[in-house]
């Protein structure tokens, strides 16, 4: 794992610390990593041998990552989220259909999971301002909600959105007050607006955008909504594309434009102020940045080599 520094004036991306996975043997495509609120503390999900969970102290003044220790996972997790109140790490594994609950010490490190559920074809969990999880199931085209007890570490299922047969449901964001969802579907290559019902918690289809209009079968990959809530950017493999969307007051999706991105861009973040976005090649094994100006459509300014197949970036 590389911990870089990113230039705001000029987006010079630069490696200036490296961490081993201890023990983390062979390889795997995708390493999840997530960061506590005060981004003090980073959680990475590793899928090759064994699974593990390890901890990570950040450092700013100094600049360094300590790693604080790992944990077991009952499975390639691919996406991995701290819950709202702090105190528990969630994770999910497409392949084991199944979500994980590892318990935060007072230390910011993360247990051996306490609470092991099914989820088929887990993808994506994402906590609310709402207060309740939503996953994506990426094989069974739905999006489920979920009740998060934190003090009994529990997740209760609530609601659940039917999507289009095979369309692949991968990643979800939500806008910062909870009423509307952006939806990225991985086969369809479709952006669905959704609206977050007030008292249930339950979603309903707003719009729905096509990245390839006229394509059978896209690749879809990563989703982000911009800090001013206005800008939805997501990237798509077949093509290596970034596309940027203004979205509307009643859900609408317009295309602003699409720019060329490293090879297979799995991974991409903007940083905390929204001006630059990093996205990384996982087959180029590159790290492009571009600058983000008022129209939204991101301008590549540098291209860095990070190392062979980066396949996740947290802004921190």
């Amino acid at each position: 794992m590389a911990l870089c520094a990113l230039a705001p004036v000029t987006g010079a991306f630069d490696v200036i610390d490296k961490q081993f996975l201890p023990g983390g043997t062979g390889s795997c495509r995708g390493v999840p990593m997530a960061a506590s609120a005060d981004k003090g503390r980073i959680y990475v999900a590793w899928r090759g041998e064994a699974f593990r969970l390890f901890s990570f102290a950040l450092d700013r003044d100094a600049r360094r990552l300590t790693c604080l220790g790992g944990a077991s996972l009952p499975a390639s997790m691919c996406y991995t989220t701290v819950s709202s109140c702090g105190q528990v790490v969630l994770s999910t594994s497409n392949t084991g259909s199944v979500i994980a609950v590892s318990v935060i010490d007072e230390e910011g490190r993360a247990g051996d999971p306490l609470l092991t559920q099914e989820a088929f074809k887990a993808h994506c969990l994402v906590m609310a301002a709402n207060g309740l999880a939503y996953v994506t199931s990426l094989r069974g085209d739905f999006v489920q909600s979920y009740a998060f007890d934190a003090a009994r570490r529990d997740l209760k299922p609530l609601t659940r959105l039917e999507l289009p047969e095979a369309s692949g449901p991968r990643h979800i964001v939500f806008t910062a007050d909870g009423t509307r969802a952006y939806l990225l579907s991985e086969f369809a290559g479709t952006l669905t607006s959704l609206n977050v019902d007030a008292e249930t918690g339950s979603l309903s289809v707003l719009d729905r955008v096509e990245m390839l209009p006229g394509v059978k079968r896209a690749w879809a990959a990563e989703l982000r909504l911009g800090p001013d809530q206005t800008v939805l950017y997501a990237s798509e493999r077949s093509t290596s594309q970034i596309f940027a969307y203004r979205t509307g007051t009643h859900g609408g999706m317009e295309l602003i434009g699409a720019v060329p991105a490293p090879e297979c861009p799995t991974a991409f973040d903007l940083c905390v102020t929204g001006r630059h976005l990093v996205a990384l090649g996982e087959k180029s094994g590159e790290a492009w940045v571009y600058r983000i100006d008022g129209d939204g459509l991101p301008d590549r300014v540098t291209r860095t080599e990070i190392g062979a197949v980066p396949s996740w970036t947290l802004a921190l």
